[in-house]
């Protein structure tokens, strides 16, 4: 009977011992995680972003889509493009063809090809954002300017840059309203002619024209426009521009003598806007060559095959984010 009892307390004892060494914990303390910056120190390390997935925090982009970032301080506005505010802005090109010359060598509405060389053309842009104003940086290679057509005749004709922009980022017809306006900012640093289908000679329209020089600030950086070249020799252009943001609700006669003036929008974080930059290149043949754009545009969604669209309709544009 002794005996029995002592074979079954030995035999508790070694499933006793069995339990205990299957539920303690390794001993990990001589391995090194790889992945720990400090592999001596007891807290772990946060985990990192996946590159691969997109952040919930910023927008995602399509391929002709920008996200401007804010400034907390405006640039000047002095063609320099040398402030801190666009340090962290991204250039995006300028490089869709909307229109190329036709036979006779002026541009073509339905002709896409060939496209400039980059001694002809070249362009790129970005842009910044404060709670007043929207900014752009961009730079133009033009080897030949032309300038000096009355602002109020076919100001596309002359070199211009060309900026559209739809506050409220919803698109639509650009028809006798002002649900997008099609700034064609002259080399003069002045003028900023909108055009708006459908309104032609009404006053203060003339040829479908409006000033809108109180909606912008520019100023074009190496430009000897009295001599229609650069001031250094490389054709190479920098244009620097302020816009005020109106609601698409403007007045379609809004102008510089327009009393009480409207009052622009303010803007914030989270804020998307429909936009296109583009660039007329005249090339002294009185009529523009090349029609240059941000966004491509097709032309079998239109029963005219053409490109030229932008000063017609918002809903060509690509979406503009301001983010912080």
């Amino acid at each position: 009977m002794r005996l029995f009892l002592i074979l079954i307390i030995i035999f508790s004892l070694g499933i006793t011992a069995c339990e205990n060494r299957n539920n303690s914990a390794p001993d990990n303390s001589g391995v090194v995680d790889p992945n720990d910056s400090d592999p001596n120190d007891n807290d772990p390390d946060p985990v990192k972003p996946d590159p691969n997935k997109p952040d919930p925090d910023k927008p995602v982009l399509g391929q002709y889509d920008y996200a401007a970032y804010f400034a907390e301080t405006a640039p000047t506005i002095d063609g320099n493009g040398n402030d801190p505010a666009w340090e962290k802005a991204e250039w995006k090109p300028i490089a869709q063809v909307w229109m190329a010359p036709g036979s006779n060598g002026n541009a073509n509405e339905t002709v896409f090809s060939p496209t400039p060389s980059s001694k002809n053309f070249y362009g790129r842009y970005k842009i910044i954002w404060t709670e007043d104003r929207l900014y752009y940086l961009a730079e133009i290679t033009d080897n030949i300017l032309v300038h000096g057509r009355d602002p109020y005749v076919n100001p596309e004709n002359d070199d211009c840059l060309e900026l559209f922009i739809n506050s409220n980022g919803k698109g639509g017809n650009h028809v006798a309203n002002n649900t997008a306006i099609a700034y064609h900012m002259k080399l003069d640093e002045e003028n900023a002619m909108d055009y708006v289908s459908g309104q032609q000679n009404v006053l203060p329209f003339r040829n479908g024209f409006i000033k809108r020089n109180h909606h912008l600030k520019y100023r074009i950086g190496n430009l000897d426009l009295p001599n229609r070249r650069s001031i250094d020799g490389t054709n190479e252009y920098t244009w620097e521009v302020e816009m005020k943001i109106y609601p698409d609700t403007l007045p379609v006669n809004d102008n510089p003598d327009t009393s009480p003036p409207a009052v622009p929008e303010k803007l914030s974080e989270g804020k998307v806007l429909r936009f296109a930059v583009a660039y007329c290149d005249a090339d002294a043949k009185g009529q523009r060559e090349y029609f240059m754009g941000s966004v491509f545009i097709d032309e079998n969604n239109f029963s005219n095959r053409s490109r030229n669209q932008a000063y017609l309709t918002a809903d060509v544009y690509a979406k503009l984010y301001l983010v912080k």
